[in-house]
């Protein structure tokens, strides 16, 4: 039954809406899912870009420098190169770049010298570590062109066993020696120590292949008729041996048309799996979405090939690895943090990876560090304040969604998961100050990092402390440990007191209590996102509109939104863009949203998620959008500027699997609980009308329709 229907009218129009839904499930589900062209980034300007494309396979990644051909940041795990592929010269000079775009398999580059047009793509092979270069000159003159077409090859490469945030690369490139080979079609660049290898290898021989120390160049006397053209495709094999890097090279590159039109193929099968039921790839899969509303879709498919482009299986540790940066930084590691952001979507598309990921996370304690990093399977960097929140999500979702209620009961370092959960629930007791009821999370550097202000006493984190304890006591109860859960609720409504006297009335922010009695108030999408998330049905309405309010107000823009408020103390001093006030790390809008949507105000969140998805126009969601001005219609791009001279942001982010999450768990209400009490969060209407497709709960699939009248919930029978 429709709820709400006040006429035989709407009633008859809603059931026509919901015969059409159900018209479009009964198309084959992958149907709906588009293709990867579909995802396809719109042509750029260079000169409007602050981060050039990257390139992505399931073994590595590197990055477009800014000129028409060459290659930069490129690593396959533990191999990294110093510097960049080589340049493309006309004349011996580097055209300028004039335009690029993204697709996820590859970047496609433009530039121009006079009448000579010049289109260049690059792909990455990929399971295997190696590149695609292929370059397509064109004469638009009505006379002859002659000239020379040189391409530097330069691949000096370095072998790094322990990695961290920064990508280690040695710069020493005296050790490689070039060599020509195969009657000047291929250059071997050979290592002095015989560690390394890699191979350039050419489709068809240039007229001259020469080798010049540790580089090479090649060289085309080309003359071009009125409206003809040039092809040049050559490859680049990165290795360990002479022999292994060669062959591979030759042959790539003497099936070249083959191998080229592989590398989507490859993509495209494995985007499938993503959204069909017992793949052969991943352990699980993603609902498919079906809708007539284009910005929702591309969001959550965005989100989908966001996550993708991280998925790496060339790790020793773990099969499949969803590294939280690539290429700039980090490219090794899983963090505790970014993988949160998507905890559910996660624990749908690869539950068996999750799985693994926390029995060795809770093995190897997640107060030794705050990431995984998979070419060792150590801890990285110091405990971080997030840990505790994050790693109880993850562990969360993983329960709620597989309904694997025996893994509480697995004992991992001498303590079942449940006291794991209990534990993590109650450590904030360990960091509360004499005398005080907050836990008291120390310096910036272990908060928001570029946000001098929030610090110590925050009220964020002390939130999602009363969460993580009332959800134990739901769990303890449920156990039949009721004496427990009585002792978590009592805590839970101590620290709740706390952080509510840090509210800000009439303003809708939250105060920061510093370690020398000073009371600061933080303009910040943090405590906004995370309190609503965590405590919403212990505001007030008046509460929860002030704090809408306030985000509407001061963060969000035309095209995106701004992390901290121009108005807060200490915006002049919060230089990064993906914290401070000129721009967003990519979960901040998709966390936002989520946190409308729990104050029930799914209008205005539908009305964000419509302004912000147009980002996606430059590429995939990445470590954080810039802002270019402090005016509400700012341009929002990706960027690689950090807050100083030694940081700086990834073009891909696992971070920006949140948009997903966001849309299933909030537009579509899935929310589904280990012990049973829903299968969504409220059947409210969304403002869209949709489908999610072969949603999995346990070991059944179900489909959620979003109509005028509401959510409702069908067996999929499939």
């Amino acid at each position: 039954m429709f709820l709400n229907c006040r006429s035989g009218i709407f009633s008859r129009i809603a059931i026509f809406v919901l015969s059409l839904l159900f018209l479009a499930a009964s198309l084959p589900a992958l149907a709906q899912v588009p293709t990867l062209d579909e995802l396809a980034g719109d042509w750029q300007y260079a000169s409007n870009l602050l981060s050039l494309p990257a390139l992505n396979s399931a073994q590595g990644s590197g990055k477009a420098a800014r000129d028409a051909l060459s290659v930069g940041d490129l690593s396959f795990p533990p191999i990294t190169m110093t510097s960049n592929t080589g340049a493309l010269l006309i004349d011996g000079k580097a055209p300028a770049l004039d335009k690029a775009r993204w697709f996820p398999y590859q970047v496609l580059r433009k530039s121009s010298v006079d009448s000579l047009k010049i289109d260049t793509a690059v792909r990455m092979l990929y399971e295997q570590r190696g590149l695609l270069f292929h370059i397509a000159l064109t004469n638009t003159a009505t006379s002859t062109l002659s000239f020379d077409l040189t391409v530097d090859l330069a691949a000096t490469t370095s072998r790094h066993e322990h990695w961290g945030w920064f990508v280690p690369r040695d710069k020493e490139t005296n050790r490689f020696s070039a060599v020509t080979m195969d009657k000047g079609r291929s250059l071997l660049l050979r290592d002095s120590r015989g560690e390394l290898a890699n191979c350039f290898s050419f489709e068809r021989a240039p007229d001259a292949l020469t080798a010049r120390g540790h580089y090479g160049q090649a060289l085309w006397r080309v003359t071009l008729p009125p409206r003809a053209g040039l092809v040049v495709n050559y490859g680049l094999v990165i290795g360990e041996k002479d022999q292994i890097v060669h062959d591979l090279a030759r042959h790539t590159t003497a099936h070249f048309d083959k191998a080229f039109q592989q590398v989507p193929r490859d993509w495209e099968k494995r985007f499938k799996a993503m959204f069909t039921p017992k793949n052969s790839y991943f352990s699980g899969h993603l609902p498919v979405l079906v809708t007539s509303d284009e910005q929702v879709r591309r969001a959550y498919y965005m989100s989908a090939v966001s996550l993708l482009s991280v998925l790496r299986t060339g790790f020793p540790i773990a099969p499949r690895v969803y590294v939280s940066n690539t290429p700039e930084s980090n490219c090794t590691m899983m963090y505790f943090w970014d993988t949160r952001e998507w905890a559910d979507t996660l624990a749908l598309l690869d539950p068996v990876m999750l799985k693994e990921y926390l029995r060795a996370w809770l093995a190897k304690g997640i107060y030794n560090g705050y990431a995984e990093e998979y070419l060792t399977g150590t801890l990285q960097g110091p405990w971080y304040s997030a840990n505790d929140f994050s790693v109880f999500i993850l562990l969360n979702a993983y329960l709620n969604v597989t309904g694997d209620r025996a893994f509480l009961s697995e004992k991992i370092n001498g303590k079942t998961v449940l006291e794991q959960m209990d534990a993590i629930a109650t450590n904030w007791k360990k960091l509360v100050r004499p005398g005080r009821t907050l836990e008291d999370y120390g310096k910036a550097s272990n908060l928001l990092e570029c946000v001098p202000t929030y610090i110590n006493e925050v009220a964020s984190f002390n939130a999602a402390n009363v969460w993580m304890m009332r959800r134990v006591a739901e769990i303890q109860e449920a156990e039949g440990n009721k004496n427990r859960a009585g002792e978590l609720r009592a805590d839970a409504n101590h620290l709740l007191a706390a952080v509510l006297a840090l509210y800000e009335p009439g303003q809708g922010v939250w105060d920061a209590l510093h370690r020398d009695g000073a009371r600061v108030q933080v303009r910040h999408v943090f405590d906004f996102a995370t309190i609503a998330l965590t405590i919403p049905e212990d505001l007030s309405p008046k509460m929860r509109d002030e704090m809408t309010g306030f985000v509407e107000r001061e963060l969000l823009t035309d095209h995106w939104m701004r992390a901290q408020s121009l108005s807060d103390i200490a915006a002049s001093k919060s230089n990064r863009p993906d914290h401070g006030p000129m721009g967003a790390f990519c979960a901040w809008p998709p966390e936002t949203m989520a946190a409308m949507c729990a104050f029930g105000e799914y209008h205005q969140a539908l009305t964000f998620l419509h302004r912000s998805v147009g980002v996606t126009s430059e590429g995939p969601f990445s470590q954080s959008r810039e802002l270019l001005s402090k005016t509400p219609d700012a341009p929002a791009r990706i960027t690689s500027r950090g807050g100083g001279p030694n940081s700086h942001q990834t073009y891909n982010a696992s971070n920006g699997g949140a948009f997903a999450e966001t849309i299933i768990r909030c537009f579509f209400g899935y929310q589904p609980d280990l012990l049973g009490h829903r299968l969504i969060s409220d059947s409210k209407p969304r403002g869209f009308e949709g489908q999610l497709l072969n949603v999995r709960h346990g070991d059944q699939l179900f489909n959620i329709h979003s109509t005028p009248q509401g959510l409702q919930v069908t067996a999929n029978t499939r």
